[in-house]
């Protein structure tokens, strides 16, 4: 195993509700622990709601996390000012589920691309802007497309260019937010292949974020399962996939499509709705909704500890 880049440790982000502190606050994420190694990918998976956007944006440091700590490189991040942030900008890029909203209407594809070159590495305009198009290049477009603008562009190739975007630093760590999701089956295929042959030949570090559990099967190396603002099991792909513990995450993986039309896989349909961050659950945030819950599960928040070797889970009956 590589040496960890990124180590995420009893990391909570509340919002207030309304001006006053008395009003209470929505738990978006409560005490999260992740580890990202280098030159891996970790994908993080839940319902929407759970809180797995605000993880990608609190460990690239644009939200301010309300407690617990970031370790970036053996380095604290989770405190420091805009300021002290910036000579780190370079290594933690991010991918967002609409390229065309995170790219500049008004500002051509090669000059997007070229303006961290410029500001980050100090490149003359002339530089950057050859650079430019190298990378396009790299992600599967002309060098011709750093003249047009993002509305001449499909989704998928506004995607390509966000990750022309993301590279051009050479980051350790890519945050990929949904970076597939709006996209058709074909084009998701093509990026997913974009993000692996990259990763292959840079080394980068992948905290990719997505609801799409097939995607995430076939990309990530371990995997994060979130529910109300924590994480309740994590594993590599194929424990987790083959063999999951934690109720919640069996109910999802059920939910997989499966193209075999004589596997015959039992469903599980979790009764109820999602809590209320605002108001969580006492003891196990699942219980409301997990068919094997007792009383314990209602008083008694469970330990998230290590059920096999790389395999952690935080459920009382495993």
């Amino acid at each position: 195993m590589n040496a960890p880049l990124l180590e995420v440790q009893g990391l909570k982000k509340y919002f207030p509700i309304g001006r006053s502190s008395k009003s209470g606050a929505v738990k978006a994420v409560d005490d999260v622990n992740l580890t990202l190694y280098e030159g891996e990918t970790l994908g993080i998976v839940g319902e929407s709601g759970c809180g797995k956007s605000t993880v990608g944006r609190l460990v690239l440091r644009l939200l301010d996390p309300t407690g617990g700590d970031i370790r970036f490189g053996g380095k604290s991040i989770g405190k420091l000012s805009q300021r002290q942030l910036r000579p780190l900008r370079k290594d933690m890029q991010c991918v967002f589920q609409d390229p065309y909203a995170s790219l500049n209407p008004r500002m051509s594809v090669g000059n997007a691309i070229a303006e961290p070159l410029v500001i980050q590495a100090g490149k003359s305009w002339k530089e950057a802007m050859k650079e430019a198009e190298s990378l396009l290049e790299t992600v599967g477009l002309s060098s011709q497309a750093a003249r047009l603008y993002p509305h001449e562009f499909s989704g998928g190739q506004r995607q390509r260019i966000a990750i022309a975007r993301a590279i051009s630093l050479s980051p350790k760590m890519i945050v990929a937010d949904e970076a597939v999701s709006a996209l058709d089956v074909s084009i998701q295929a093509q990026i997913v292949n974009l993000l692996g042959s990259l990763q292959e030949r840079t080394k980068v570090s992948y905290l990719f974020i997505s609801h799409n559990l097939s995607i995430v099967r076939n990309i990530s190396d371990r995997v994060a399962v979130m529910y109300l603002g924590r994480v309740v099991e994590t594993a590599s792909r194929d424990q987790l996939f083959t063999s999951p513990k934690h109720p919640y995450t069996q109910a999802l993986l059920s939910s997989v499509p499966e193209p075999d039309v004589d596997f015959k896989r039992e469903r599980i349909v979790l009764s109820g709705e999602v809590p209320n961050a605002a108001n969580p659950p006492s003891g196990c945030p699942f219980h409301p909704r997990c068919p094997h819950a007792t009383d314990r599960c209602r008083s008694e928040r469970p330990e998230f500890r290590e059920v096999q070797p790389g395999h952690y889970a935080s459920c009382h009956f495993i």
